[in-house]
């Protein structure tokens, strides 16, 4: 099982669709609880494949259609805007194939797609991001780390501020006790701001204002010519954007292909037929296959009762029918006795300590590469 298997799947699809298909998966394999997980275990979407995505499409050449097959939980939102623009040079039509997460940043994506082919367990999700800088409150759990502030926290802090009775889409809450008087604008930012720095507070403004920009720039790529009335386009791409900016409960608030359609309409969101569904969903397995995306990675298991050990993690694709590249990194694993105090073994220079039964154990992980490759061994 490996890349030949993925190679074919990419190729029947193609057939199907009358198109030609870039494959990007991005890994977002689970770490288990008190495991130590390594690097390229989980990826985002990020500028760093920009140049990889445009060998590619260069090796591939202009097409009528392009299609961009995509699982992912989201990443870089400074990434969206050059991908879709990539893809808009090499395609005239630049659809977009969901067969299960395009999450966030992915969703973006979508937005700026003449068409987004949803496969039974398409998911979009709401596209608020997480912002961070030096500047962010210390992670009270996480200790020295900084955490990252949502956007809509601070943007659903001030209509709480604003109308404690009503909900975040300023609906009234029926039955509520809540009677409080709304406060002073100015008040609740003085209290916000004696908490989270002022620059972190712009920083997250910045953001917001930043996300909706580019979903409207990305929804105008195809809903300029829609109407007559310049008005009603720009009214349903602000619905949209205020649905998926600021209309959902949570960033895990998913939407399904059918609320997807729903909300941008038809014409734009297709539900996979039956031989494209059957093939998006197999290209999905073998993906998952490759990078064990289904299996909870524990650090023990992977290294045993060796002492040291290098390990290789795929984390990422890029793909064509003919060419591979992959997002990977490799790490020498050593481990060791963690002995009490007072505790003495006699060790030859050089020698690593040994692994005494009944001990717990120390992992040390050292990094040795990362980064897009070739997919030289066709995994």
């Amino acid at each position: 099982m490996g890349f030949e298997e993925r190679q074919q799947i990419i190729r029947e699809l193609q057939e199907v669709r009358e198109t030609k298909i870039i494959a990007h998966m991005n890994s977002d394999r689970r770490v288990a609880v008190g495991s130590s997980g390594l690097p390229a275990l989980r990826t985002k979407l990020g500028t760093e494949a920009q140049p990889f995505f445009y060998k590619a499409l260069q090796e591939l050449g202009k097409h009528p259609q392009l299609d961009l097959y995509l699982y992912t939980g989201g990443g870089q939102t400074d990434s969206v805007w050059p991908l879709v623009s990539l893809f808009r040079e090499f395609g005239d039509q630049f659809n977009v194939l969901v067969p299960y997460k395009a999450h966030s940043a992915g969703t973006l994506i979508c937005l700026g797609a003449n068409a987004v082919v949803m496969g039974d367990a398409g998911e979009l999700s709401p596209v608020d991001p997480k912002v961070g800088s030096q500047f962010n409150p210390v992670d009270e759990i996480e200790g020295k780390s900084r955490r990252a502030i949502s956007v809509e926290e601070v943007t659903s802090y001030f209509d709480l501020a604003k109308d404690p009775a009503k909900d975040a889409v300023g609906n009234g809450i029926e039955d509520s006790d809540v009677d409080s008087p709304a406060v002073d604008p100015s008040l609740a930012f003085q209290i916000l701001a004696e908490k989270v720095h002022p620059l972190a507070l712009g920083n997250v403004n910045r953001s917001h204002k930043q996300i909706r920009e580019l979903a409207r720039r990305l929804l105008g790529l195809h809903y300029v010519a829609e109407s007559s009335q310049t008005g009603e386009t720009e009214r349903r791409i602000r619905s949209i954007v205020n649905a998926l900016t600021q209309g959902r409960y949570s960033h895990t608030d998913i939407l399904n292909r059918r609320e997807a359609r729903s909300l941008l309409g038809e014409e734009v969101v297709k539900f996979a037929d039956e031989a494209e569904q059957d093939l998006m969903w197999r290209l999905f397995e073998e993906y998952a296959d490759a990078i064990s995306l289904l299996k909870t990675f524990v650090l023990q298991s992977e290294i045993g009762d060796s002492q040291q050990a290098e390990i290789k993690v795929a984390g990422a694709f890029i793909e064509t029918e003919a060419t591979s590249y992959i997002y990977r990194s490799i790490c020498r694993v050593t481990q060791r006795s963690a002995l009490p105090s007072g505790f003495q073994v006699n060790l030859q220079s050089g020698q690593l300590m040994p692994l005494i039964p009944g001990f717990p154990r120390e992992m040390n992980i050292e990094l040795k590469e990362i980064g897009w490759v070739k997919n030289e061994e066709g995994i």
